[in-house]
């Protein structure tokens, strides 16, 4: 039964990763003017330093055969077509601010402001039409490779998968037989409602919080690289727990977080659940950070903000769904020790699953397949 449980695990990860073709460019140049890419980012201090010389550049009468493109990256189409820009040029760290000129790109503001101007003279007497814009794209590739697209299966799984954790599962067990002790089972249902609710939000605020700051400071690429790692090497920790679970460094809520939570779970009110929501969700990252890092790396490189959103809400709602299913067997009648023993059994196999699907994210994020 066991080995069964590894192969579905084995198979959920690998069947959650389709090919995608992306659509072509759309040809907005013209060839007896230079063209301009402009790529920023709203918030973005770099970007801010940028723009009184694209502006500028844009309404000196000295530059009348220049048109400038504005893209703000937030916006879906200007991410897909500022991704193309990075598929076609190489280019290795995606962030902005990025100006496309001709064959030509300069990231960052102090290589836009030192170099732009004198580029665009140069461009006076050499071929005006722009590579981005003006050569049809069959599909985005890296480096050869063709490029994965994220999808709805793959977020499920890898929101469910995390859920599917000991940390996780413990405190919920630990919390509802605190609550049926004093013998309310309509209460404890509701509070543990409140709990589960509280730490969804949590989630997915912190979720979206840190992946707007990464899109704002312009730093998806650094952010993508450093969560494919920190995925792989919280995989390896997670299937090292599988054979020699509790030896060396493990992943699980810190020892002296635990008073904390031992506190707010025998309160058994609603404004404690709450709180509990919160502090759990922050001190159990070392269990569940990993996967949920890699997602957000995932998406902050992939799409806006705004399309990011019902990844996250669904994310975050495979993640809390054992809780919902825990739950309501304590309701039914399952005994919390029960299903507390079958958790200590089972964490193995837990941790397994984890690592698997952590070290799958990251290794495909760092070879360029996602």
């Amino acid at each position: 039964m066991k080995t069964a449980h590894t192969i579905l695990y084995i198979l959920l990860l690998l069947s959650v990763i389709t090919p995608t073709v992306s659509a072509d460019s759309t040809d907005i140049c013209t060839e007896d003017h230079i063209d301009i890419h402009y790529f920023y980012s709203t918030g973005c201090a770099h970007c801010a330093n940028v723009r009184p010389l694209i502006d500028r550049l844009a309404d000196t009468a000295e530059y009348p055969d220049i048109d400038i493109h504005i893209h703000e990256i937030h916006n879906e189409e200007d991410y897909e077509l500022f991704d193309t820009a990075c598929s076609q040029f190489n280019i290795a760290q995606k962030g902005v601010p990025l100006v496309i000129i001709g064959d030509t790109y300069y990231q960052g503001d102090t290589e836009i402001i030192e170099k732009l101007e004198n580029r665009i003279l140069e461009n006076r007497t050499e071929d005006k039409r722009c590579k981005l814009s003006c050569e049809q794209i069959d599909k985005i590739t890296i480096d050869g490779k063709e490029k994965l697209e994220l999808t709805w299966p793959l977020i499920f799984t890898s929101g469910l998968i995390d859920g599917i954790n000991p940390c996780a599962f413990a405190v919920l067990i630990f919390l509802v037989a605190t609550l049926l002790a004093v013998g309310d089972r309509k209460k404890m249902l509701k509070i543990g409602l409140v709990y589960i609710i509280a730490v969804y939000v949590t989630y997915f605020i912190a979720g979206f919080g840190l992946l707007s700051i990464i899109q704002y400071a312009g730093i998806t690429r650094i952010i993508f690289t450093l969560a494919a790692t920190v995925a792989i090497i919280f995989g390896l920790i997670n299937i090292k727990d599988y054979f020699w679970y509790g030896k060396g460094i493990t992943l699980k809520i810190p020892e002296d977080k635990k008073t904390i939570i031992s506190k707010y779970s025998k309160k058994a009110t609603i404004p404690s659940a709450i709180v509990l929501g919160f502090l759990v969700s922050m001190f159990e990252l070392p269990c569940t950070g990993g996967v949920y890092f890699a997602i957000i790396g995932l998406l902050s490189s992939n799409m806006t903000q705004i399309a990011a959103i019902p990844y996250l809400l669904v994310y975050n709602l495979a993640f809390i769904a054992p809780l919902i299913v825990i739950l309501a067997l304590v309701y039914k009648g399952a005994d919390p020790k029960t299903i507390d023993r079958w958790r200590l059994d089972e964490r193995r196999w837990m941790k397994l699953a984890m690592g698997i699907l952590m070290i799958g994210l990251g290794v495909l994020m760092l070879t360029g397949y996602i």
